[in-house]
């Protein structure tokens, strides 16, 4: 008992690592058809594959590259690959969480690890996430309406979910704006809260905290207007979400390429994997699993033969989610380990200078 009040937080720490890799090995075997794998290589290009791959790699490195140009340019921080460090940990958050809610509570606290203050580094993860769901939303929207006449007459059923998950978007863009542009009210309305709540008996430790949220909510919205006013790092990071994206959504192209099903129609699939990301984007499954495949099925249906439409299916959840699983959760691990050791450092540094 006295072994484990010594080493509770490193036990602790420990077993959420292990628990990490033994659940992303569960959601690997769980829920992909290892099975059909050998079928699948008799049948495909592979180097169309490998084009796939190299598609979520540069996806992957893209989002590491946005971050660290994101973080470096309002705060300085010395750490060695910490954008992809936030990447890959952001990733396997919003894949094993349901409605992706998971990563940024988890980027702001190794931000704040890492010794930025609290609203800086959620000023910072919000600008990220304000900058990709605004880019993928008009990103969308464009092929979405480029495309409409052909998608009322081979997908109608689908148009009323993406035309949902367009207006969730949104619908989050202008909110999460208004918070930033009008810092005195979403004061007002917290001030209001604290001082209500700190009433009751579970909230008592909110009395007298009106001046310290009002100093978060400023440093918040300054670090977020900070970003939007610098108008070199929104143009650079905006053509990087754009590249970004197009690579992830290419994926399902060099997929039907793999089949040797022809040539052309790559913009056509473009628009067709936009579609079923954002029909599937409200759906609260974590990483949107099963929905995904689901919406693959009738969506791309009028692309793929059917007897090449489940490997297909196969294929597409291999890439755009196991792949990203797999890497992302095993980069997570190491970033993990390395910041609790960095953490024990400090700490043993700190009390060798007393």
């Amino acid at each position: 008992m006295e072994f484990f009040k010594k080493y509770r937080n490193t036990i602790l720490k420990y077993a959420f690592l292990l628990f990490l890799m033994f659940f992303t090995v569960y959601l690997v075997f769980k829920n992909l058809d290892i099975n059909s794998i050998d079928k699948i290589k008799n049948i495909i290009d592979k180097k169309y594959i490998a084009i796939g791959v190299c598609a979520i790699l540069l996806y992957i490195i893209l989002e590491g590259i946005i971050l660290k140009q994101i973080v470096y340019a309002q705060y300085k921080v010395k750490a060695r690959f910490l954008g992809m460090k936030l990447a890959t940990m952001g990733f396997y958050y919003n894949l094993i969480t349901p409605f992706a809610s998971g990563s940024q509570p988890m980027l702001i606290y190794v931000l704040n690890k890492y010794k930025v203050p609290l609203s800086e580094a959620t000023g910072i993860i919000t600008n990220k996430t304000l900058l990709y769901q605004t880019v993928v939303t008009i990103y969308c929207t464009v092929f979405f309406v480029l495309n409409i006449g052909i998608l009322q007459t081979q997908l109608p059923g689908v148009i009323s979910l993406v035309i949902l998950g367009l207006s969730i978007n949104a619908f989050t863009i202008i909110m999460g704006l208004l918070a930033i542009l009008n810092p005195g009210k979403v004061k007002a309305v917290a001030n209001f809260l604290i001082e209500h709540l700190s009433k009751l008996k579970i909230f008592k430790f909110l009395k007298n905290k009106q001046g310290q949220v009002d100093k978060f909510i400023e440093e918040y919205s300054t670090s977020v207007k900070f970003f939007m006013t610098n108008k070199k790092l929104l143009i650079k990071t905006t053509l990087l979400t754009i590249i970004q994206l197009t690579a992830y959504f290419s994926v399902s192209y060099w997929i039907y390429k793999s089949f040797d099903l022809g040539q052309g129609k790559l913009l056509y699939i473009i628009t067709l994997q936009t579609l079923l990301y954002m029909a599937v984007s409200p759906i609260p499954t974590p990483g949107n699993i099963g929905a995904n495949e689901l919406a693959f099925f009738n969506i791309f249906s009028t692309v793929f033969p059917k007897q090449f439409l489940g490997y297909a299916v196969l294929l597409y959840g291999g890439l755009v989610y196991y792949l990203i699983l797999i890497l992302s959760g095993v980069l997570t691990i190491i970033s993990h380990f390395q910041i609790k050791e960095k953490h024990h450092g400090l700490k043993n540094r700190a009390k060798s200078e007393i």
